[in-house]
């Protein structure tokens, strides 16, 4: 790909066109862009972009950074000439009214006067809704060149950041395959693995958490460098319900978000809808599917740090190919629009027909150009506003009060991850001499820290009076303490206090390394981040883990911990790690079992699993090594010879056997797209007695979440769902945090908390059977007695389903082990704390006495 887009480049200065008339896309590429069949890849996107800033002073391009696989993350700025060469000045009072702590009334108003409208516009982070990458080609080009009063008006308002795909790496994973099934049944088809290195759809569920090279760069231009008001994240949706969604949302609505971001919208919303009525476009839709509560996505999180972020969606075609929609197969049945007819929010309904890629590229082109010319409008107020809420929010807190997060943690490193973190997202975060951490309650993204610090209650809200409330439309809770295993705690500081804190920096780590000068060092398991520096000794040799707990020169050590011998790279990379090492003199009299590195099969469906892909970049992180398994490397059997452990992500039971994904739902048979023979398949009668196999040669297959149910059934195991068969209005949980009993003294339970919490979104909860000389198990995690005691934070429906039911079991198999975990130990890569589990069981497979 450089060297396509290096040689479109060097035609672009032989030619002459960096001094001559503007090209449009198609003209610099050659490509019909926006006619059937037709899509120019991130290669050439990026050319025409660098061509454009050649050739038009309006245009200049940033580059954020690289992508997971070093595809550059190119935004351009583009705005009037003179906006342009004052740029830094404008950035300045973006900055300023982001935080105008120190600026009076005044003050606020003549940045506001002086300031032009920073305005974000991010396209294509789901790689499949690709047709805002081919848009954002044309309009920056119109932009670029346009000589009309209105739009020279609107780029001397507004200074536009247009990102044409902030998923590049998927972006050329779909255009690739499009192109190779051009002409085949399979044409359009989904593409059969994820569309992004690792986390596929879930690119756009790190927007906090901030763990994707993508998310991270962006969020770093968006929040302490460029500072946009408003910011448009462009997106396209299903087939075959209204052409297009804009904003106002859907219910419910978080209460921490300043009413200024949904008053302003509403007014932009609105104004998208009027110009794409009228230009003729119907199937516009408001006020439906989804919803103002959730924080995770691109722009939402930006609700909570003072910005307007707006969503449009527009219905797709085939990538490229058109789509030809009955008027029998239009349909709604989604909150705020539960039937496909006209009414207040849809009140042009579209009524079937052939819908291409241009379609999406004009609906897209309207609403765009409808956001420049109302930020244009709005310029001073938006700006003006964006110190408002930001006043707001401190007002909110107290001067006196902080979020402390003590120096003294069981996982001090967990602690420091989550300041750091925090700061990322722009929060500010002061250390006190003592090493504690403090977020100030009194601050512009108050609002933000406090919905990341405190427990989530999530808002029931009916559509009708005696309807049941309606449900999350991702998750209900993202409480980071409890995901992390971090004590907060609130406290009030003197102004003494106060004065002797400083801002935290990049450098504020806990100190590691080793701690006195024994020969012996103890790994402590409560620490997530102790797998990684346990994983790089086990590289080199073996270990032993204490399978008690012991007492050595007067300092007491749990259960689990590893003891490994001193040596100069251990001290250096504690020392990296932040973890801090005690010594022993001699090895403790305890009872100790041999540990080796882990080889760990991890199974990659053809079902398309982010899970898979969470999986995979987690472990990735803390050192292990997973080898991907294909069905088919499944099926081969010998398993036992290659590996310790099998780690089957959280996939549907059918899934995993057919490779076809979920075609039920609700008792509703589902059509499933067949895909290409090579790309298809599961795992099938051969693989699951492959599998058996292995386990019961003395391999170890850890079940995520859904994928338990799949060895229950298929393996008859003496554990049950006690979930399966009841109503869906009986018990719900969409994504929450629960409280939890785990058994500490078990090797999948070292180094937790015995009073843990635990991530659920499905429907799982266990019952085991006593245990027999053929039927050994183990209990290692459990729900509360009581239904009361079971939610942390989020929202459950049928708590009481849970009561005194296991959350995760060990079974022994043969000479082998299985673990099934009922809940997402590792969901979305968020939950670190939980992260000990899964790495403990995956540990547990190469531990021999």
């Amino acid at each position: 790909m450089r060297r396509i887009l290096t040689g479109i480049l060097a035609v672009c200065l032989a030619t002459g066109l960096a001094g001559a008339e503007v090209p449009t896309p198609s003209q610099f590429l050659k490509l019909p862009i926006g006619a059937d069949r037709t899509l120019a890849d991130y290669g050439q996107i990026t050319a025409y972009f660098r061509a454009l800033a050649a050739a038009s002073p309006r245009v200049q391009l940033e580059d954020l950074g690289r992508s997971t696989s070093g595809q550059p993350l190119l935004m351009a700025v583009i705005s009037s000439e003179a906006n342009l060469k004052n740029k830094d000045r404008h950035k300045e009072i973006a900055r300023k009214l982001a935080d105008p702590r120190g600026l009076s009334a005044a003050q606020v108003e003549a940045l506001a006067n002086e300031g032009r409208a920073i305005v974000l516009v991010t396209c294509a982070i789901h790689a499949s809704e690709i047709g805002a990458t081919q848009m954002a080609m044309e309009w920056a080009h119109a932009l670029a060149t346009a000589q009309d009063a209105e739009t020279l008006r609107r780029l001397d308002s507004v200074i536009l950041l247009l990102m044409p795909s902030i998923n590049p790496d998927g972006q050329v994973m779909e255009t690739e395959y499009y192109r190779k099934q051009l002409g085949t049944k399979y044409e359009g088809g989904r593409l059969p693995w994820l569309y992004h290195p690792y986390v596929g759809h879930d690119n756009n569920r790190d927007w906090y958490m901030l763990t994707q090279k993508e998310t991270v760069a962006i969020n770093r231009m968006a929040y302490r460098d460029w500072f946009p008001q408003v910011w448009l994240d462009e997106h396209q949706m299903g087939a075959t319900g209204p052409r297009m969604f804009v904003p106002p949302y859907a219910n419910p609505v978080a209460k921490e978000v300043h009413p200024l971001v949904w008053r302003t919208v509403d007014l932009l919303g609105s104004t998208m809808s009027l110009r794409l009525e009228e230009a003729g476009k119907a199937g516009v839709a408001y006020g439906t599917m989804f919803d103002a509560y959730w924080p995770g996505g691109t722009k939402n999180t930006g609700w909570w740090k003072n910005v307007v972020g707006l969503l449009t969606e527009v219905a797709s075609a085939r990538l490229a190919s058109p789509a030809n929609i009955d008027p029998s197969e239009l349909s709604a049945s989604s909150k705020g629009l539960v039937e496909y007819k006209a009414q207040v929010n849809f009140p042009n309904p579209w009524p079937g027909g052939t819908w291409r890629l241009r379609d999406i590229m004009d609906y897209e082109r309207i609403a765009s150009d409808a956001l420049l010319e109302s930020c244009a409008n709005l310029r001073s107020d938006l700006l003006r506003n964006r110190a408002r809420m930001a006043q707001a929010s401190i007002q909110a807190g107290d001067p006196a009060r902080f979020h402390r997060l003590p120096v003294d943690q069981r996982d001090p490193v967990a602690a420091a991850r989550l300041a750091h973190l925090m700061a990322e997202n722009g929060a500010e975060v002061r250390l006190a001499k003592n090493g504690d951490y403090l977020l100030p309650t009194a601050q512009p993204l108050g609002r933000f820290v406090k919905e990341m610090l405190e427990p989530q209650r999530y808002p029931e809200t009916r559509p009708a009076a005696g309807v049941a409330p309606m449900a999350p439309y991702d998750v209900a809770a993202w409480t980071l303490p409890m995901m992390m295993g971090v004590k907060v705690e609130q406290v009030r500081l003197s102004d003494a206090e106060q004065r002797t804190t400083r801002l935290l920096e990049a450098t504020d780590w806990p100190k590691g390394g080793l701690l006195g000068r024994g020969s012996v060092a103890v790994l402590d398991r409560r620490s997530t981040a102790t797998a990684g520096l346990l994983n790089e000794v086990l590289k080199g040799g073996s270990a032993t883990v204490a399978l008690e707990a012991f007492e050595a020169e007067g300092q007491h050590f749990g259960a689990g911990s590893v003891l490994v011998n001193v040596s100069p790279d251990l001290g250096r990379s504690a020392e990296a790690r932040h973890l801090a090492l005690p010594t022993l003199a001699v090895q403790p009299k305890v009872k100790q079992a041999v540990l080796k590195a882990p080889r760990v099969g991890l199974l990659k469906p053809w079902a398309v699993s982010m899970d898979e892909g969470w999986t995979r970049w987690t472990l990735e992180q803390y050192g292990f090594a997973p080898r991907s398994l294909e069905p088919k490397d499944v099926k081969a059997g010998k398993l036992r010879e290659a590996l310790d452990v099998i780690v089957l992500p959280d996939v549907a039971k059918g899934a995993l056997l057919d490779g076809r994904g979920r075609s039920e739902s609700e008792g509703v048979r589902r059509f499933v797209e067949e895909i290409p023979a090579e790309y298809s398949g599961g795992l099938g009668k051969d693989g699951m007695k492959a599998l058996r196999d292995f386990v019961e040669a003395g391999g170890t297959v850890v079940a995520l979440s859904a994928s338990s149910e799949l060895l229950m059934d298929e393996w008859t195991l003496p554990v049950r769902n006690t979930l399966t068969g009841g109503r869906g209005d009986e018990f719900s949980c969409p994504g929450s945090l629960l409280h939890m009993q785990i058994q500490t003294t078990h090797p999948v339970g070292y180094g937790m908390a015995a009073a843990s919490f635990g991530f659920m979104d499905g429907r799982l909860a266990f019952q085991t059977s006593p245990a027999s000389p053929q039927n050994r198990r183990a209990v290692i995690a459990s729900y509360p007695d009581d239904a009361r005691d079971i939610l942390a934070s989020g929202w459950i429906k049928g708590a009481e389903k849970l009561e005194r039911k296991s959350a995760a079991v060990a079974l022994e198999l043969g000479k082998g082990r299985v673990v099934l975990f009922g809940f997402r130990v590792q969901h979305r890569a968020q939950t670190e704390d939980t992260f000990k589990l899964l790495f403990n069981a995956l540990h547990w497979s190469a531990m021999g006495e």
